[in-house]
């Protein structure tokens, strides 16, 4: 888990250098919000993983697994995809308006 709580640690510091250079306010509160969901989509992944460590067997537990997954895939691509377009269209909203904040 070391290697792992490292990872998520380097993305939450990353994107929070990211959110802070962005050009407009609504820009980073869309940065702020990829930073956030892109955290706990990665937390998700290891509570899902110890679902057959805490006693179930069998089908239910695989089924709890594959369930688990693909709720935190789901979080993490297609919801983060979406923040991601909505930020580059802010991001080009503000160019074309020629509005750009001083960094």
């Amino acid at each position: 888990m070391i290697p792992f709580c490292y990872v998520v640690f380097t993305l939450a510091v990353g994107l929070a250098e990211a959110t802070s250079k962005q050009p407009s306010p609504a820009a980073a509160s869309l940065a702020s919000a990829a930073r956030y969901l892109t955290v706990f989509s990665w937390l998700t992944y290891p509570f899902v993983y110890m679902v057959k460590s805490v006693g179930l067997a069998g089908p239910a537990a695989t089924m709890y697994e594959q369930v688990g997954y693909s709720i935190a895939d789901v979080m993490a691509k297609a919801v983060f995809g979406v923040l991601i377009w909505a930020l580059a269209s802010e991001k080009s909203a503000v160019e074309e308006s020629g509005k750009l904040l001083p960094n």
